[in-house]
């Protein structure tokens, strides 16, 4: 694989992934992770929505978003796509414990392209850096 294709692959397209182990306990990263202003962190502003599988809604930007998949202190499967991609995208949002912390993974796949795989890449990681500032002020252990 050249540098110009990492990140494709033969059955997903273009994906990337990115994780961080950050200091909360795994008992309480669920609840963080979808807290109300995480969540507008991490995914964007909101209608009033409940994080359940089948839950369909749109973000403040046009992006439709379909919850496929919730199992609770574990993961969630998002339809997303952007009004300006052609075809919906699949977002992985993890917590995995990690002794008394929790990494938090975020991966996308079936990306448009590169540039798109980068922009999401730096997305995600802006997302991480984000909630370990958080946590450094406001602990939630």
């Amino acid at each position: 694989m050249t540098a110009e294709t990492v990140g494709l692959t033969e059955n997903s397209g273009w994906q990337v992934g990115v994780r961080k182990t950050l200091p909360i306990n795994p008992a309480k990263a669920w609840e963080f992770l979808l807290s109300s202003e995480m969540v507008n962190l991490w995914l964007g502003v909101l209608p009033d929505v409940q994080f359940q599988r089948g839950a369909r809604f749109h973000l403040e930007d046009g992006t439709d978003v379909k919850i496929t998949v919730l199992k609770p202190n574990s993961h969630l499967r998002m339809r997303f796509q952007p009004v300006n991609y052609t075809q919906p995208t699949l977002i992985q949002v993890r917590v995995i414990p990690s002794g008394e912390n929790t990494v938090f993974a975020f991966h996308q796949e079936q990306l448009p392209d590169r540039e798109a795989r980068q922009e999401r890449k730096y997305y995600y990681q802006q997302v991480l850096d984000d909630l370990e500032k958080i946590l450094g002020v406001f602990p939630y252990n």
